[in-house]
């Protein structure tokens, strides 16, 4: 059968980084819209299954379809795979649509972003900043903040896996005390006190204690007392869904007199918020989740997608659960049935030249 695309090896920079990707492009044509994948947390590189799925499947629709490396990957593009803010993570993706728009071959008024999970909270943030954003496709994209997507995480996960209301309860805890503990404004501390009580004596106390401290903070002394806290629950069964293995590496590999610079950090990313994006997006907006998604409260981001997209004045959007889907919308280890058919569907019908 012959091949329907062609993959071209392409790079673009940002913040002084340079990023290696593949556009893959149908065969036909001269100029071509054209669509981008973003990586959720996991900012793996271009050569994905994942996400070479997707570009092989989207470019069936007429678009070309770029995917690349995240900063580390792939042996070329430049810069680490540490940290990152949301807001370099959209600057990213708006370096990656304006790449494109700048090529001969691409139509520039028909770029747009696709996302999964973390990927659509920077589908948000980019349409919401530039205009030249033509449409987005968040998959699995949260309408709540991330410090809210992810105590529901830990909680839907944990609960999934079986484990008993007082292990739920000590997990959700302490994830929450990880949000209060880098936040000058606790949400969760009412709670997390009467939790804290109930559950008993455990370093959950500690913690607490520590979170929700009067006392004036002495931060060198603060980091080194989460890890002591962190390394002496880690080995129970009920913390598997903290990824304590890669919080804690996390925590060590910085000099504890900059914990003060981390926390504010984490701030930024914890503290985003849709409703400061999605009410300003004004682009068609396709947005795709799983019913049986256990990193997102799948309900209450569909209502706010409404709400938040209501508010812009946006009546393009289109808002789609697959019934058993997990969060990288597959049943039983294969895309949901019709999923790649949806977003062609839906593209096919964009009202761009």
């Amino acid at each position: 059968m012959k091949k329907m695309f062609v993959n071209e090896e392409v790079k673009f920079a940002v913040n002084g980084k340079e990023l290696n990707g593949v556009l893959t492009c149908p065969t036909s044509g001269a100029r071509y819209p054209a669509i981008i994948l973003l990586h959720g947390s996991d900012r793996s590189g271009r050569d994905d299954p994942y996400y070479t799925a997707h570009a092989e499947n989207l470019v069936r629709s007429g678009f070309a379809v770029l995917r690349y490396d995240g900063p580390g990957w792939g042996g070329g593009s430049s810069g680490g795979s540490g940290f990152e803010t949301l807001e370099y993570r959209m600057e990213e993706a708006l370096a990656a649509v304006k790449y494109l728009q700048s090529r001969p071959d691409i139509k520039p008024n028909a770029v747009g972003l696709w996302g999964v999970s973390q990927g659509g909270w920077i589908c948000q943030m980019a349409a919401a900043s530039y205009d030249g954003v033509a449409f987005i496709i968040p998959v699995s994209g949260p309408g709540v903040t991330p410090a809210e997507q992810e105590v529901y995480r830990v909680e839907a996960e944990s609960r999934a896996a079986g484990f008993d209301e007082d292990e739920i309860a000590k997990a959700v805890l302490i994830r929450r005390l990880m949000v209060d503990m880098i936040l000058p404004a606790p949400m969760y501390r009412e709670v997390n006190l009467s939790d804290s009580r109930r559950l008993g004596r455990g370093l959950w106390n500690e913690f607490t204690e520590l979170t929700y401290s009067a006392n004036p903070v002495d931060l060198v002394a603060e980091h080194g007392n989460v890890i002591k806290i962190l390394k002496g629950i880690e080995d129970e069964r009920w913390t598997k869904f903290l990824h304590l293995d890669e919080v804690l590496p996390m925590l060590e590999s910085f000099p504890p007199q900059a914990w003060g610079m981390v926390k504010e950090q984490m701030r930024a990313v914890m503290t985003v918020n849709p409703a400061d994006f999605l009410t300003r997006v004004r682009c068609p907006v396709l947005a795709i989740f799983g019913e049986n998604d256990t990193s997102v409260p799948v309900e209450k981001s569909v209502a706010l997608y409404k709400q938040y997209l209501r508010e812009a004045g946006n009546q393009a959007f289109t808002i789609k659960i697959f019934p058993k889907a997990s969060h990288t919308l597959r049943v039983d280890g294969e895309f949901a049935q019709g999923y790649f058919d949806l977003m062609m569907d839906w593209l096919g019908n964009l009202p761009i030249e």
